[in-house]
């Protein structure tokens, strides 16, 4: 069944180990969202529980129950809206010192290593070091950076590359017939076929438009228009702050290399927006819009304040 996980050659070795029984260890797997990592243990698991034939299109007992969510053996553990708390870490500690009820393992995906709270963190920390011989933890995350050092020493890190344009944009075009807009749905998830999917599913080229227009605002220096725009995104501003910041990249590489850039179908409308602008503004208003997001990340700052004060700064002259 792993064969179905594509491109990720490196991480199938390490999770064929795990199948042979050679690698026992916590495994860390970092990678952006979308590029496998959740799909490939839940094949590992089909792989290591089922008791048929091993292949995708199985109806065993244990194919069907890991199918719909059910098998006793396998549980995951994912951050929502607020971190992971001790209180769950516990919980999934004492299941995980318990005995399988059907199956030769237990399987735990935690689905969120960075987002641990430092409770949750420390009373994991003895189980990760000794884990239950019959019992295998995966660990997500996007980065190592946000997994604290105690959490990483003590799993084999795992990692998960974007993966390639032409393997997302086939995935993108079964969904969006226009090979333009797929093309740009597909840059614009960075190598995530998940991302890419998900951007097409929201419709979000009109975000991605509305931060273009934001752009327009502040360089013919319309304040009452440009503070209107960031009101009514409201709670999507992160989301198009990060459109925001490909633009600006493709701002800088429009004239450079427009064969790389990610907004393609914007192409003669940047060119046009960069005349009489010299490229150190639009690296320097990049910058700080990105130090702005990512400060709101960590504390919570007043995200719409900020990035009004940067725009009418930079083109206040």
């Amino acid at each position: 069944m792993l064969s179905a996980v594509r491109e990720q050659e490196q991480a199938v070795r390490f999770l064929t180990r795990v199948l042979e029984g050679s690698l026992t260890s916590p495994l860390l797997l970092l990678g952006s969202e979308g590029t496998g990592r959740r799909f490939a243990i839940r094949l590992l698991t089909r792989t290591m529980f089922c008791t048929g034939d091993k292949v995708e299109s199985c109806t065993c007992f244990d194919c069907i129950q890991l199918l719909q969510n059910t098998h006793p053996d396998y549980t995951e553990l994912s951050a929502g809206e607020k971190d992971i708390g001790v209180e769950a870490i516990r919980s999934l500690i004492e299941a995980a010192y318990s005995s399988p009820s059907i199956s030769s393992h237990r399987i735990f995906l935690i689905d969120g290593a960075d987002r641990l709270t430092a409770a949750a963190a420390n009373a994991f920390l003895k189980t990760l070091e000794e884990p239950p011989s019959r019992t295998r933890f995966f660990l997500l995350a996007e980065s190592k950076n946000g997994v604290i050092p105690t959490i990483q020493s003590r799993c084999s890190a795992v990692y998960f590359r974007p993966l390639s344009e032409g393997y997302v944009l086939s995935k993108v075009q079964q969904f969006e017939a226009d090979p333009t807009k797929a093309l740009v749905y597909t840059r614009m998830g960075e190598g995530s076929v998940g991302r890419s999917i998900q951007f097409w599913g929201s419709g979000r080229l009109a975000l991605r438009d509305k931060g273009f227009s934001l752009l327009r605002l502040s360089l013919s220096k319309d304040v009452a228009g440009l503070f209107a725009l960031i009101d009514s995104v409201d709670k999507e501003l992160p989301l198009l702050l990060s459109f925001l910041d490909l633009l600006l990249y493709d701002l800088l590489m429009v004239c450079i290399a427009p064969e790389k850039l990610i907004n393609i179908d914007l192409r003669e409308a940047l060119k046009a927006l960069r005349v009489g602008v010299n490229d150190a503004v639009w690296q320097s208003v990049r910058v700080r819009l990105r130090e702005a997001r990512l400060m709101y990340q960590r504390v919570k700052i007043n995200l719409p304040f900020q990035v009004k004060s940067i725009l009418v700064d930079t083109f206040a002259v």
